[in-house]
């Protein structure tokens, strides 16, 4: 299963180039880059020696953390709000390197993964808020954040009592549950596939169109 979801994660930069999107476009653009780094660090995980895993992991843990927060940075307009993600960003940043060079890791650094949860499910929250204030003429579903955000909502909702208790779970029970979190990983990465088309159709669509001139028949 987990080498079915490190495959998965090619799928992002391959609908990036299928749907016609282009490297200015950041959204789509990051969700590419995304697949790509993470595949690469699931890929060559299990060749990393075992005493720097840890480091691997606070790392994937923080990249992680990075690129959902960076979306939503894109999609909220609240000042205040995005300088509140900076400091809370800059303390994860901080506990995480406390974390990872003071804790001896079991198998997951769960608490860090824990934290990354909670502070990502705030920020998608308010996108959900400001959306539905702001915007009154579109459906929330079709716009292209909408389906990263359901995503991630799956994806680590579905794994984070998982993540907290992994380290106290015997080998049976780690992959009997962990199978479940590949199939919630997969479901964010075919949402995420989905969010860079839906994101070339929102385009699209916000595109004002010119009116179209009807000549003048008064010939009277």
């Amino acid at each position: 299963m987990l080498t079915i979801v490190t495959y998965s994660y090619l799928i992002l930069p391959l609908c990036f180039f299928l749907s016609g999107n282009k490297l200015k476009e950041k959204i789509p653009a990051l969700i590419a880059l995304y697949g790509i780094v993470f595949f690469s660090l699931l890929f060559f995980y299990f060749d990393t020696p075992k005493d720097l895993r840890k480091y691997l992991q606070a790392f994937y843990t923080f990249l992680e953390y990075f690129v959902f927060t960076l979306i939503f940075w894109f999609q909220i307009s609240k000042k205040s709000f995005r300088l509140l993600m900076l400091i809370v960003s800059i303390l994860f940043v901080l506990f995480q390197i406390f974390y990872v060079t003071t804790t001896s890791l079991v198998r997951l650094d769960s608490i860090p993964i824990g934290i990354e949860t909670i502070f990502v499910f705030i920020y998608i929250f308010y996108f959900f808020y400001e959306f539905s204030k702001n915007i009154k003429d579109t459906y929330l579903y079709n716009h292209y954040c909408f389906w990263i955000a359901v995503g991630i909502l799956i994806y680590l909702g579905g794994s984070f009592f998982f993540y907290l208790m992994i380290n106290q779970l015997n080998n049976y029970e780690v992959s009997y549950f962990g199978n479940l979190t590949y199939i919630a990983e997969l479901i964010k990465n075919a949402l995420f596939a989905i969010s860079v088309f839906m994101y070339k159709k929102y385009l699209d669509s916000a595109i004002p169109k010119k009116p179209i001139k009807i000549p003048n028949l008064d010939m009277f």
